[in-house]
């Protein structure tokens, strides 16, 4: 029984991150940590992964947003800029 963990000390592992998404960590003024799934090209954010995963099953069944055929082309269009900052790759 000693090989045996504790269910408490079994890690559950996040679920995967939808592709154009990733996990962004910010800090408030009082140094709290608060992390958001954040798309770079939309600057959408969202603080729940329940709240990611219902956005973008609607977004791609309305092909909307990233999951838009034309996104791209779009953003090339509207002149909106890249969120890459200098130092970032």
């Amino acid at each position: 029984m000693d090989d045996q963990k504790d269910i408490k000390d079994i890690k559950v592992l996040p679920a995967p991150i939808p592709e154009g998404w990733v996990l962004d960590t910010k800090f408030k003024e009082d140094g709290t940590e608060v992390k958001c799934y954040l798309c770079p090209a939309t600057e959408q954010q969202f603080y729940t992964y329940e709240d990611l995963m219902r956005y973008v099953r609607y977004a791609k069944a309305a092909k909307v947003s990233i999951y838009s055929p034309y996104f791209e082309a779009n953003m090339k269009k509207e002149g909106y800029k890249k969120l890459k900052k200098e130092g970032q790759s």
